[in-house]
């Protein structure tokens, strides 16, 4: 992971920019008022900006009581003309970058701010924009990454508004936003971002600038893969002459040789850079490449080292970012000396820190959110695994509860989503390490400082002496948790800690009957089944089963079979990939679930098996949904096992909203009318056709008013066209009836919905997967009505064929009607749809954003039967299947 900080030049560099006539750099305007005096009242804010700054007034001048050089020949009791004031600023605005520069940011923030301030009352912008990106440096430090974006486009606003490209100026800012979007995983943007510095920094003839986006370039470039393109940049920016001001060029080269395999080489351009480095963010980088570097050659003592001197530094100056990724570091490097439990406790820190980043990027779009989720769900994914293969099972259910709640808040910016969560707790065994090991990092941070100097400090031999005994207190305790969870102590269900969602977990699956709940666990090399199951009265087990198959040939199958089924294909060869999905997903346990009579499979999906209609999987002789009750779960804490319909039809009338017409762009739905005839009972002599009582609305009536009356039913059905989209569900709609399109993030804001018990969306479309995609949309279509207190939602995962729909849905209430559950009513309908013969003529599909299908491919009619699973497996249901 790439926790290289901010563009920004070095101490030196900005000394000898201050040390020129500072005349130079105030705004052209301020020339023509050299006599002007400046207000009082501007002036007088000066002595509590100093205070603010560590800055002392004197007789002699300005005073630093840190390490600072500042000086001045005014007092801020004197009366100022504007040149006279803009000096002292410049002085404010060097003392909090020489604070922010020691990582003193508590102090470094107040100082920056009070410069804006005054900047601002003098109208001021070099100043203004100068002092923003300086904050904004700050927050890109600290990991908030939210208030740096907003902070530097404030910059960029005011810096390009007047062309200045200067020091802390428009070049930059821009620099400084590439970084920012590079550490949230978007490494496309930070690369238009570099190329646009770049360009800038040529055009002014910036050597310095020119330099650090060559660097820029190496590392996103990196990050994506390309290795022999960032060494080319890293080259770049070493003969711009930028390493005489820092270190990066040769931690980035580092980093690539380390990638190639050509470690000599990584480790003495590591070394380069800790040589030059002039502050504790490279150190970090340098420590933690040489360490890694290390750690590949298999020396594994020397790495740690590395590790925990880097560590101690990112601890000492709050830098969140480096700490998760140096902790995932010794995460990495203890599990491959067969240590998983200790590993554990490194992996479960460093998600502690991933958790606290993310909660300061709430505001940003959800695809940031996603893409920065995505770049550090690695270190869930390794914990989870590394509690399996230990065979700590209900810690692992709790971790893969976790990432699918910041997926999901990730996705629709609901902080709430899941609920309260705690990130990864330590077990009393594992808490019992931190102190050590704590120590152990604070006395190796003051060993290395005392051995930086020349000579050495007085108190090294004491220090030696500390820190052996604070290694052998650690390793003492590492034993501990090593045999205690190599003991039968780790049955004990008092050691494990059982949270919430475990106990949500045992609650959903004794509410289920005869049931079993699956959560797949998509690693890059591997899959992993982790399933609970009732043990007598009140108890469930949990249990776990590795398989082998990798991410990439399990997404590549999953969008065979969606291709497959869309398509109509051929159903020999359907039922061909069907089955190897199910000899991964279903076959490892099967024999369980029919040693304990289960026939009800619950499934929490993760990555791409989100795209599968479980339904439709093959055992080589039957579909699943042959044998087994399928239904989905976002979370288990999420869902609400304590509401059922009721047991009277005429107690849930239900509200159908359908589109028949065509309007621009879409396509007529023809059987829709009928469909919800066939559904809704009116209350009049004349309608003996449908089943539950209720009102329906067809195309003009169906439009944002027809959700106003929600209080009045318990199931909403809606039959249109509709489309969920991977990344932004915002791009995801229901067309309404009107021709205009419901968002589906506006359902949050319907009033009533929580007295729906079921929501049924007939018609709409989600993407099929691939080795890239998450399949997050698919979990997000029905959050927005479940967080909102609907029970259930049915929807479809392609698009779906009118009349076969209009058949399914029928059959589904009627079933329903009969008194089965939500579930067992849909199995049913599927069931029976298998043998239906298709009306002639009757070929629309649903969901459409034109005719043809959304791989551009239009579909031929279809004749016979339904008995193809594109016309009975597209609908899932999400959420209480009871």
């Amino acid at each position: 992971m790439n926790i290289k900080k901010v563009v920004r030049p070095s101490i030196s560099l900005l000394v000898c920019l201050l040390a020129q006539p500072l005349l130079q750099l105030i705004d052209v305007k301020s020339s023509h008022a050299e006599a002007a005096l400046v207000p009082p009242e501007i002036t007088a804010q000066l002595i509590p900006a100093y205070s603010a700054c560590k800055l002392e007034p004197s007789p002699f001048g300005i005073r630093s009581n840190t390490k600072g050089n500042a000086s001045s020949h005014w007092l801020p009791s004197q009366t100022h003309t504007q040149p006279q004031l803009e000096i002292q600023l410049r002085l404010l605005l060097q003392q909090g970058w020489e604070l922010s520069h020691n990582a003193e940011f508590e102090s470094a923030l107040p100082c920056l701010e009070a410069a804006l301030k005054l900047y601002q009352a003098i109208d001021h912008p070099i100043g203004q924009g100068q002092s923003l990106f300086n904050i904004a440096w700050i927050y890109y430090s600290t990991a908030d990454y939210e208030k740096a974006i907003a902070t530097y486009q404030q910059a960029i606003t005011i810096h390009s508004r007047i062309r200045y490209r200067g020091q802390w100026g428009e070049t930059y800012s821009l620099g400084g936003l590439g970084l920012v979007y590079s550490a949230l995983g978007d490494h496309s943007q930070a690369i238009t971002y570099a190329q646009r510095t770049l360009s800038i920094a040529k055009e002014e003839g910036d050597r310095l600038a020119e330099g650090y986006s060559y660097v820029d370039l190496g590392d996103y470039h990196y990050a994506l893969g390309n290795i022999q393109q960032a060494l080319a940049f890293y080259d770049q920016a070493i003969a711009t002459g930028v390493q005489h001001h820092e270190a990066y060029p040769y931690l980035g080269a580092g980093n690539a040789h380390q990638a190639l395999g050509d470690y000599q080489q990584a480790i003495t351009k590591f070394q380069q850079a800790l040589a030059i480095a002039d502050n504790d963010y490279p150190r970090i980088r340098a420590l933690a490449g040489l360490g890694k570097t290390h750690q590949a050659k298999d020396k594994f003592e020397i790495a740690q080292a590395y590790y925990l001197q880097a560590l101690g530094m990112a601890e000492r100056i709050g830098d969140r970012q480096g700490e998760a990724v140096v902790l995932s570091h010794l995460g990495s490097l203890l599990a491959a000396q067969d240590q998983p439990e200790l590993a554990t406790v490194f992996y479960k820190s460093s998600v502690q820190r991933r958790e606290a980043i993310r909660q300061g990027i709430q505001g940003l779009s959800s695809q940031l959110r996603q893409q920065y989720v995505e770049s550090v769900s690695t270190d869930y994914r390794v914990l989870a695994d590394l509690l399996l293969s230990q065979g700590r099972v209900l810690e692992a259910q709790q971790v893969l509860e976790l990432l699918k709640i910041q997926e999901l808040r990730d996705y629709t910016k609901d902080t709430r989503a899941g609920g309260q969560t705690n990130g990864a707790p330590l077990t009393p065994p594992e808490a019992a390490i931190v102190p050590p090991h704590n120590q152990l990092i604070s006395l190796g941070a003051k060993l290395t400082a005392c051995e930086s100097q020349k000579p050495y400090c007085p108190e090294r031999q004491q220090l030696q002496t500390d820190r052996k005994a604070a290694l052998a207190t650690f390793n003492q305790k590492a034993e501990d948790l090593r045999l205690a969870f190599r003991s039968e102590t780790t049955t004990d269900p008092a050691l494990l800690e059982q949270g919430e969602l475990t106990r949500a977990a045992q609650k959903l699956i004794q509410a289920h009957p005869n049931s079993v709940l699956i959560y797949p666990l998509v690693l890059e090399d591997k899959l992993w089944l982790v399933w609970g199951a009732q043990a007598g009265q009140q108890g469930v087990i949990f249990d776990s089963k590795e398989i082998p198959v990798s991410r990439k040939e399990l997404s590549t199958t999953v969008a065979q079979f969606r291709t497959l089924l869309e398509q109509r294909g051929d159903e020999a060869e359907l039922q061909r990939t069907g089955q190897q999905l199910y000899n991964w997903l279903i076959a490892p346990i099967r024999p369980e679930l029919e040693a304990n009579g289960v026939d009800r499979l619950i499934f929490s999906l993760d990555r791409a098996t989100r795209y599968i209609p479980m339904a439709a999987l093959h055992d080589g002789e039957q579909y699943l949904v042959e044998n087994f009750t399928t239904s989905t779960i976002l979370t288990a804490d999420g869902t609400d096992t304590t509401d059922r319909l009721a047991p009277a039809i005429a107690d849930n009338p239900v509200l159908g909203l359908g589109l028949t017409q065509a309007v621009p762009g879409f396509n007529a739905l023809p059987n829709v009318a009928s469909e919800v005839n066939g559904i809704v009972r009116r209350d009049s002599p004349d309608d003996s056709a449908g089943i539950f009582p209720g009102d329906e609305k067809f195309d003009q009536a169906f439009d944002q008013s027809a959700f106003d009356d929600l209080i009045d039913y318990r199931i909403l059905h809606i039959a249109t066209h509709g489309q969920f989209v991977s990344g932004n569900p915002d791009d995801s709609f229901l067309l309404l009836g009107n021709g205009e399109r419901l968002k589906i993030p506006e359902i949050q804001t319907m009033a009533d919905l929580g007295g729906i018990h079921l929501a049924v969306l007939s018609a709409c479309e989600t993407a099929k997967g691939g080795i890239d995609k998450e399949g997050i949309e698919v979990s997000g279509l029905s959050y927005y009505f479940l967080t909102q207190g609907v029970k259930s939602v049915a929807a479809s995962l392609w698009l779906v064929n009118d009349a076969s729909t209009s058949e399914l849905m029928q059959r589904f209430y009627a079933n329903l009607a009969a008194g089965q559950s939500k579930a067992e009513a849909l199995r049913q309908a599927q069931l029976s749809l298998m043998e239906a013969e298709q009306p002639a003529g009757q070929d629309a599909d649903r969901a459409s954003v034109a005719v043809v299908s959304s791989n551009g491919i239009t579909r031929a009619a279809a004749t016979g039967s339904f008995s193809h699973p594109y016309y009975w497996a597209p609908f899932i249901l999400i959420g209480n299947g009871l």
